[in-house]
């Protein structure tokens, strides 16, 4: 009998390595290259910890923008805010209910990949 090939994760939680200074707090968004996930466990530096990169999480966002669904969201770590702004920021996801300027929490579907901006193209 062939043997099956079995992942070592569903992909749903991943385990991702503090290599930081600061402690990652449970619940806050982790960008990771092109994409981000959200810390299930409080993360110490140098630690391994869960990092979910599915579903939709309800984020503190910039006040000023409107988000409408299905616009990419990026997040800024700078200030520790979801933004429309591709510029300087990593993909978050895609927004999945309407947010109106002065409104600071975004609901956004994360582990949805989108090309940057700059690299978007149509036609063949």
């Amino acid at each position: 009998m062939a043997r099956q090939a079995m992942p070592v994760q569903t992909g749903d939680v991943i385990d991702y390595k503090n290599s930081g200074e600061e402690l990652i707090a449970v619940g806050s968004i982790v960008p990771m290259g092109n994409f981000c996930g959200v810390a299930e466990v409080d993360i110490a530096p140098g630690d391994t910890g869960a990092v979910c990169i599915v579903g939709v999480w309800e984020v503190d966002s910039v006040s000023s923008a409107v988000f409408t669904v299905g616009l990419p969201i990026y997040w800024d770590a700078a200030n520790t805010r979801a933004t429309n702004s591709a510029t300087g920021n990593t993909p978050l996801g895609m927004c999945v209910a309407p947010k109106a300027s002065g409104g600071t929490k975004a609901r956004v579907k994360i582990g949805m990949w989108f090309p940057p901006a700059a690299t978007v193209t149509t036609g063949s």
